[in-house]
């Protein structure tokens, strides 16, 4: 069946000028038609097209989240290794539940960047085969990180370019659409050390080696100043966190950025409710610091994309907007957050011909906001549509954010003293 999903405003790619004066997508199954002013198109409409009038909302694209961690639990103030004891079914169901509260914030495509095992791509068939319903999901399952590095009980431990090399080839072999590697350690694995890189150059150069032989693009979670450094030496694909992790605290660094931009690798700074003014609990340094290392960023110009890390204790996968208000008090226009979302994501990930425009023989990935998220970001709180890959989208609500006071200085000091970073104010 034709649907033609009517709107007062549309926006068809990050770069158009929006359309003021009555909008509408056009979809023929779960590709897109048409997209345009319902002048232009109602004519061409086919007899018996369903047409959804949204009234007084923007639609755009779909959304992207690059980092999220579907397998866990967003309630619990958990580390990694806590998901070693949980079963695969019950894995497979906490993450169907996640994936429809992403669905809930407008995200239709996903990178699952880390999970225990193969349950990630188990989950990704199950959804593409139309037995469960979620976003599209571009799976990493376990990172390659180093013994007792960061998230190591998921398994993909490696030590040296040999065990580096064959552990790539098992994430190829597995059907991976992005191989993750932990180039440093992480506050949420106590004793990994996340200011220190964890891989040599030569062992991170066969990771890219070998993906890019499979046309596999390669990120890293990189927190520290070293280890995004030899990320960028490595010719990564995409740095995640990118938060300049130095001994106590945080370090910007003007020459590792400007190469980064330089060689065109994009940036995923995961900003998320725990960076939020209201009960702030980042525990890579102060509030100011970070925001001030994000701004510095964005100024050397990289590509940046939207991922948030949801699925981390206390940052819950609906609340995808809290990240976005981040960026907006770090200096990004709205324009340059709704690309970073859509159409640059895209192209990070590989999925340019397919989604992150509403183009026609794209993907029907259609969410409408109320208001403008052109013109204010806050809009991105208020999804009031959401379809994907022609999928419609029963929307819950969201609910405010939690008075989350004293367990974030808890999670705080916890993360902080598992780094062995002093207990400083937070502000």
């Amino acid at each position: 069946m034709v649907v033609a999903v009517r709107s007062a405003r549309l926006l068809i790619e990050s770069t158009r000028d929006l359309i003021s004066n009555d909008g509408v997508v056009v979809i023929d199954g779960d590709i897109v038609v048409s997209a345009g002013t319902w002048n232009d198109i109602a004519s061409t409409l086919p007899e018996g097209t369903q047409i959804i009038d949204l009234g007084d909302v923007t639609v755009m694209p779909g959304l992207f989240d690059c980092h999220v961690h579907l397998a866990m639990d967003p309630s619990k103030l958990a580390a990694t290794a806590d998901l070693g004891s949980s079963s695969e079914k019950d894995l497979l169901l906490r993450m169907e539940r996640n994936a429809l509260s992403v669905l809930d914030a407008g995200v239709t495509t996903i990178r699952d960047l880390g999970s225990p095992g193969t349950i990630s791509t188990m989950l990704r068939e199950r959804v593409q085969e139309g037995r469960t319903f979620g976003p599209r999901i571009l799976c990493a399952n376990a990172p390659i990180t180093v013994p007792g590095g960061h998230a190591h009980t998921w398994g993909g431990v490696a030590v040296g370019v040999e065990e580096c090399r064959a552990e790539a080839r098992k994430r190829i072999a597995e059907g991976v659409d992005v191989i993750k590697v932990m180039s440093t350690g992480g506050f949420l694995s106590p004793g990994s050390r996340p200011a220190e890189a964890r891989y040599s150059v030569e062992e991170l150069k066969v990771i890219v080696e070998e993906a890019h032989a499979h046309g596999i693009p390669v990120t890293t979670h990189a927190t520290g100043v070293e280890g995004i450094k030899r990320a960028v030496q490595a010719g990564f694909d995409c740095i995640e966190h990118c938060s300049w992790g130095v001994e106590g605290g945080t370090t910007f660094d003007d020459s590792i950025a400007k190469q980064i931009a330089e060689s065109n690798i994009a940036v995923c700074p995961t900003m998320n409710t725990a960076c939020l003014e209201k009960d702030y609990f980042c525990p890579w340094d102060t509030r100011k610091q970070v925001l001030g290392n994000l701004s510095k960023l964005r100024q050397c110009g990289p590509r940046i994309i939207i991922g948030t890390d949801n699925g981390i204790g206390l940052c819950p996968f609906e609340r995808y907007s809290d990240g976005l208000l981040v960026l907006a008090e770090a200096g990004f226009t709205c324009r340059e957050i709704i690309a970073a979302a859509t159409d640059i994501a895209a192209q990070a990930c590989g999925l340019s011909s397919v989604t992150g425009k509403l183009l026609p023989g794209m993907a029907a990935d259609v969410v409408a906001f109320e208001g403008n998220p052109l013109e204010d970001v806050e809009a991105f709180g208020k999804p009031q549509f959401v379809m994907a890959r022609g999928r419609v989208h029963t929307l819950r609500p969201i609910p405010p954010p939690a008075d989350n006071a004293l367990v974030a200085q808890q999670f705080w000091g916890e993360l902080r003293a598992a780094a062995d970073l002093p207990q400083r104010g937070r502000e």
